[in-house]
């Protein structure tokens, strides 16, 4: 028995058939599925996370990273030091925020080899 919804999808299919509107599809027959880009998902995510990513949104550690990425290259045209600084200081908070959420450990403080490199290159003046 099918339900009101699939009975007029069936109607619907049927119809295009007579007229003769349903795109040639017989280029795909016999070739396998593209890839799913969510199969590290688990099964009963998935559904949600299409959703949501048709929808236009992102998962909030995709958001985190691309506003450390936007904030390094703020950083390496900022001309002061206190906005350098200040630039620095979120970065980090951003970093801790995006290690916390992906379970990884987290390196805080001057110990770490990140800062040593970001430290350097804002101490080196600019050539040319």
């Amino acid at each position: 028995m099918l339900s009101i919804i699939q009975t007029i999808a069936e109607r619907k299919i049927q119809q295009a058939m007579t007229e003769g509107t349903i795109p040639d599809l017989s280029h795909w027959k016999n070739k396998p599925l593209p890839p799913d880009d969510m199969a590290h998902v688990p099964e009963d995510l998935r559904m949600a996370y299409r959703l949501l990513k048709n929808g236009g949104y992102v998962p909030e550690e995709v958001a985190v990273q691309k506003e450390i990425t936007r904030l390094e290259q703020l950083i390496t045209t900022c001309t002061d030091e206190r906005e350098k600084i200040r630039q620095l200081r979120k970065i980090s908070c951003l970093k801790t925020k995006l290690e916390g959420k992906l379970g990884r450990p987290m390196e805080l403080g001057e110990e770490t080899p990140y800062y040593d490199r970001v430290v350097d290159r804002l101490c080196t003046p600019k050539k040319g």
